[in-house]
């Protein structure tokens, strides 16, 4: 079932205002997303709107001249009906850029040197909002400020491009199929046309007590980024902070843009649980994150509290 619920908007310029009553209710505001819905909205988050707008046409112009005749020419677009059944299929065309700590934008020799700089100067931002993101989760949890820093330094910064094209029959296939992310701090430029993405939402909806809900996060509105916590947030947190299961509809009409900027622990961070609480006893630690990511590789689609728990048994 999907609901209609207002996701939260928090509007960093609070913790910019030299108010310190402000201050306060933005990062009371940002502890209430993360704690209650695990993805929310933000804006006046310092990402210059005519870079992200710049980073959306170079997106829709790769996906035009590179993608999009051979995604159309695959298998799985010419026998839809016989490939969906086949196999577990995303209806997605998309390709993964790494940025820290090793670029990997040279691997695309179709990827203009001027789209290049374009590519870093909006990376360079995003990683300074996820940094700002990590400090203020620090000291919401009651940590010294750079924990998350710390934790996962030298972080690993990826961003998956991502379109999600038309599709004659939506009902066979997910543009991609639910499961939470592996890693900490997610933070996506958006389509501001087509929606399709959705995020599950334990809790209430208009008064009624509680239940289970598919929230549509809908395109972009103003300028906004929508940042996720990822699985290394949760156990960090001991579950104060819950990654959440999310999920990409197929759409007959039009297609979906998606920029998914991941702020990850490096592959040798040592993660645990910050506390020692009865809750933190419930999650894995201390491990490598790269044996934690090899791990979730075959299960990203499977059940997340089971995956910890195993997690917890071969690596903990």
């Amino acid at each position: 079932m999907t609901g209609p619920m207002d996701i939260p908007v928090i509007d960093l310029s609070g913790l910019d205002a030299g108010d310190e009553q402000r201050s306060r209710t933005t990062m009371a505001q940002l502890h209430d997303a993360c704690k209650d819905w695990g993805f929310f909205w933000v804006e006046n988050h310092g990402v210059d709107a005519a870079l992200m707008d710049e980073v959306k046409r170079f997106v829709y112009a790769h996906y035009e001249e590179h993608l999009e005749p051979k995604f159309y020419a695959s298998d799985l677009a010419q026998n839809l009906p016989l490939a969906a059944a086949a196999d577990k299929v995303d209806w997605e065309a998309t390709y993964f850029i790494q940025h820290r700590p090793r670029d990997t934008a040279a691997d695309f020799p179709e990827i203009t040197p001027a789209y290049r700089e374009t590519l870093d100067a909006y990376v360079a931002q995003v990683v300074a909002l996820a940094e700002r993101l990590g400090e203020c989760v620090s000291l919401n949890l009651g940590l010294a400020g750079a924990h998350v820093a710390r934790t996962f330094a030298p972080p690993f910064v990826g961003t998956k491009f991502a379109m999600y094209p038309a599709c004659p029959r939506p009902d066979l296939v997910w543009g991609l199929r639910a499961h939470t992310d592996a890693g900490g701090i997610i933070l996506l430029l958006q389509d501001d046309a087509v929606g399709g993405l959705e995020f599950f939402r334990q809790g209430r909806q208009g008064g009624d007590g509680g239940g289970q809900y598919w929230v549509p996060v809908g395109p972009t509105v103003g300028g906004r980024l929508f940042v996720n916590i990822g699985d290394q947030i949760e156990v960090l947190s001991a579950g104060a902070y819950r990654s959440v299961l999310h999920r990409v509809a197929a759409g007959r009409r039009g297609r979906r843009l998606s920029v998914a900027t991941f702020y990850n622990p490096g592959p040798d961070a040592v993660v645990a649980p910050a506390s020692e609480t009865a809750a933190a006893r419930a999650y894995p630690g201390p491990y490598r994150f790269g044996d934690y990511l090899e791990y979730y590789q075959g299960t990203k689609f499977g059940d997340k509290d089971a995956r910890f728990q195993a997690v917890k048994k071969l690596l903990g």
